[in-house]
């Protein structure tokens, strides 16, 4: 397994500089920052949920990991694909839903079990608000825990390894060595290394097979 550590001093290496030490972990902070929106194979997740009777809005934070776990410090979902509340025994998917529906259609004075979402100001808003303790699982897309200590790792330390490392060569070749034939080799790699990613991304989305047109 990779660290930020390990990075860096491989980035180091690869450009032939000892010197910069500081400006490689900013160029791995900003390459992360870059593709953190972008939907790999990797930083997709299941996160769960426990409502509280009376409660209308989660926050993020209040995510676990689904075997109950702590989420690492920073990681937060971005979007959400599915939210599934299991209520005696039975799985129901909520609908997803604006805030200004919510504000029209949500009443203060009503609980019960929630059949909708929103998302506002990084916070789960339920529609009715719960009447109980409601398990939830949320599937979506993360962004991974921060990186702060040279020991820390993740999924971008790992399977998006070569993406990342590719990326911040680019910003450093760019914006301080001012070597554009290196920016030029680099983005080759950012290539080669994006390319398998999104094959493995194309085969969970993408039957392989050719459908017909729907008239």
């Amino acid at each position: 397994m990779s660290t930020l550590g390990i990075l860096k001093t491989t980035i180091a290496d690869e450009i032939v500089r000892d010197d910069l030490s500081s400006q490689i972990g900013r160029a791995i902070t900003t390459a992360i920052s870059l593709w953190a929106s972008r939907r790999f194979v990797f930083n997709e997740k299941r996160y769960a949920l426990t409502t509280v009777a009376s409660q209308e809005y989660y926050p993020m934070s209040s995510l676990t990991n689904t075997d109950g776990s702590a989420i690492a410090t920073g990681e937060t979902l971005i979007e959400i694909d599915s939210f599934t509340l299991t209520y005696g025994n039975e799985p129901y998917t909520l609908d997803d839903r604006t805030q200004q529906w919510l504000d029209r259609e949500q009443s203060a004075t009503f609980t019960g079990q929630p059949n909708s979402y929103g998302i506002f100001a990084d916070q789960i808003r339920l529609s009715p608000i719960p009447a109980g303790a409601y398990p939830c699982v949320i599937s979506g897309l993360a962004e991974l825990g921060a990186l702060s200590s040279d020991a820390d790792s993740n999924a971008w330390m790992t399977n998006g390894e070569a993406l990342i490392r590719a990326q911040a060569k680019i910003l450093l070749y760019r914006d301080i060595v001012r070597d554009m034939e290196g920016v030029a080799l680099a983005k080759d790699a950012l290539a080669e290394a994006l390319e398998p990613l999104m094959r493995r991304r194309s085969a969970k989305v993408q039957t392989g097979r050719i459908a017909p047109w729907v008239l």
